[in-house]
């Protein structure tokens, strides 16, 4: 129903206003403006010859008629370029971020309880020679849409992931994991708190390769030492309330919880690198039930090489706390500033006596710190580089030779608190005779000690 004039004047005016509409993947739409890249179109004479055939066609049917015909499409193809290099789709943005393409997996599954295969994720990644090829033929087609996502069209127009859920190596990988990851370690460390090594940490530390599983044996040193720090209290500072209800900081010594890191972590190893019967394995990975899952958990006794009086005393756990690991209440307190020691039972006051502990000097004073009694003898023969004593009452506070001890040779006549100062010992507790065995009868083994 219309002139050739007319004709022409409509399909121009359409292409005029030419845009490019793509879309792609995640939801991607872009639009490219004809005018944007100096787009023209224009028609040939072959539209002429077309248009007089079919107004010679009369039919008293509706027929249809498809025609052909040539036409000239041109545009500027830097311009294109930049824009493509500068879209959403290259580029990205927090609102369409560019996710590279993710391989398949093989993860542990908190829900189901084992190694389960992860399904690969495509991406939006496009290669980029491969979207402007596209973008260009569209054009050139004049066509008005382009769907990247067409897959049976443009098969490679993205990034694809190296590996596919459907891989029978990464079906091997699952099976390799499930039977030699899927395994527990742990260690109950009182008030219902457990620290454990499970598949997840087995999965960060292990390298798959042919079917192999092979644990990297320095980050399993890093788990265990880090959990050994967790639980340490021998290099903590403590606040004592002491027998006057003073508040005092007591340096570290060796009193304290200590976590004997080689034996922690040969019970680590040896869980690790346990071969699992298959048919205890199969059995979890077809119901993994809670009776099940203990065939594959290992429970081990925390391998303490120190040990404290308890943990905490709130009533919420909190190992990050190490004022109260000691027995607040049947304790012994040395006052170097005092020379006095105080030996509390009950929370209150139940012994006091003077002392003398080591003279000022590097080599012979008596170290503040939090230790414990390690020890008791009737008697000892004390040796160092220019004396040999023999004392009674002997109750070794430190290893490196502290305690408490008589010493008759003191004259406790002339006692004051300074006396030290001059009458010092090597660095042991000097207590005169009566007074050394009521502390030897009172003082318990692993009892704490705060000297300071």
């Amino acid at each position: 129903g219309q002139t050739l004039e007319e004709s022409k004047k409509m399909i121009l005016d359409k292409m005029g206003n030419y845009a490019l509409t793509v879309k792609g993947r995640n939801n991607g739409s872009m639009t490219i403006n004809g005018e944007d890249v100096d787009f023209y179109f224009s028609l040939t004479s072959e539209f002429d010859q077309i248009f007089s055939k079919q107004h010679k066609k009369f039919s008293l049917f509706s027929n249809s008629y498809d025609f052909s015909a040539k036409y000239d499409i041109s545009y500027d193809q830097s311009k294109l370029k930049k824009i493509l290099k500068q879209s959403d789709f290259i580029k990205g943005t927090s609102a369409y971020p560019i996710e590279k393409p993710k391989s398949a997996t093989v993860k542990f599954s908190e829900e189901t309880g084992k190694f389960e295969c992860i399904k690969e994720n495509p991406g939006n990644k496009l290669i980029f020679n491969k979207f402007l090829s596209a973008v260009e033929e569209t054009i050139e087609n004049g066509n008005v849409n382009l769907d990247l996502t067409d897959t049976e069209k443009y098969p490679d127009m993205y990034r694809n992931p190296k590996v596919s859920s459907d891989s029978p190596e990464l079906k091997k990988k699952q099976n390799t994991y499930n039977y030699n990851a899927l395994r527990y370690v742990v260690w109950n460390m009182g008030k219902g708190v457990t620290e454990q090594i499970t598949p997840v940490e087995l999965t960060e530390w292990s390298t798959y390769e042919n079917g192999t599983l092979t644990f990297d044996e320095e980050k399993i040193s890093d788990w265990v030492e880090n959990f050994c720090k967790k639980y340490k209290t021998t290099d903590k500072t403590r606040l004592v309330k002491m027998h006057d209800n003073k508040i005092v900081t007591v340096q570290p010594g060796d009193y304290g919880w200590q976590i004997d890191y080689e034996s922690a972590l040969r019970q680590a190893k040896s869980v690790i690198n346990k071969k699992i019967k298959r048919s205890v394995i199969n059995a979890y990975l077809k119901e993994p039930s809670e009776e099940n899952k203990k065939a594959v958990t290992f429970r081990k006794k925390v391998p303490y090489s120190n040990t404290a009086f308890q943990m905490d005393t709130g009533e919420d756990v909190n190992y990050e706390d190490v004022a109260y690991d000691y027995d607040t209440e049947n304790f012994t307190e040395v006052s170097l500033k005092e020379q006095m020691v105080y030996v509390i039972r009950d929370g209150k006051v139940a012994f006091s006596c003077r002392c003398i502990s080591g003279r000022p000097t590097p080599e012979r004073s008596t170290k503040p710190g939090a230790y414990f009694i390690k020890e008791h003898q009737l008697n000892r023969i004390l040796r160092g580089d220019n004396y040999v004593t023999p004392v009674t009452n002997w109750v070794r506070i430190t290893w490196s030779g502290t305690g408490f001890h008589s010493a008759k040779w003191q004259r406790w006549g002339s006692w004051t608190p300074t006396y030290y100062q001059t009458r010092g010992s090597h660095g042991c507790v000097n207590l005169s005779i009566e007074d050394s065995k009521t502390i030897y009868d009172m003082v318990k083994y692993r009892e704490a000690v705060f000297i300071y």
